[in-house]
């Protein structure tokens, strides 16, 4: 099974609770980059996250996390071959009604979508807030206060300043 199979899969057995978000979405926002797994956010606590994947034959076990700056928890598991994680919609500031249909997959909104990056903070998160903020000049406010308020800013910066990144993303 393909990546996208694996997310259209997942997005039937959370209908209309979750989106795919990470990698698949940057993807499908313009960003170019390389994924093997596929997240989705949810509104719907572990438990029911579980119950719901194993209802279907498809078995996934939760990890919980009471260390500062981590998810409380996330459900791992495999279809197909292809990896997968299911996250809190809420804490990767997921606002489910906010949800678009792009490409056949229920996504976040472009703005959820950088903020759930911004949450994350990590070097590629920061890449792909940097290069939709090129690629959408109106976007780069809000790129630069969401990035502000969750200390991120530096790593923002830096992609935004980055010459090839620029190259790639801005449009001529």
């Amino acid at each position: 099974m393909q990546l996208d199979g694996a997310a259209r899969r997942l997005l039937e057995v959370f209908d209309p609770d979750g989106v795919v978000i990470g990698g698949i979405c940057g993807a499908v926002y313009g960003v170019e980059r390389f994924t093997r797994d596929v997240d989705l956010a949810v509104g719907l606590e572990p438990e029911m996250v579980v119950a719901r994947l194993q209802s279907e034959g498809i078995e996934a076990r939760v990890s919980r996390s009471s260390e500062p700056g981590d998810l409380s928890w996330v459900v791992h598991g495999e279809i197909e071959g292809v990896e997968f994680q299911v996250l809190s919609a809420k804490e990767v500031g997921v606002d489910g009604s906010t949800v678009e249909l792009k490409a056949g997959l229920r996504l976040p909104d472009i703005k959820s979508f950088m903020i759930s990056k911004c949450i994350a903070g990590g070097q590629q998160d920061m890449h792909d807030v940097a290069a939709l903020a090129l690629m959408h000049s109106e976007l780069e406010p809000f790129a630069r206060e969401t990035a502000e308020q969750h200390r991120c800013q530096e790593k923002l910066e830096s992609w935004m300043d980055d010459r090839r990144l620029r190259q790639k993303y801005l449009p001529d």
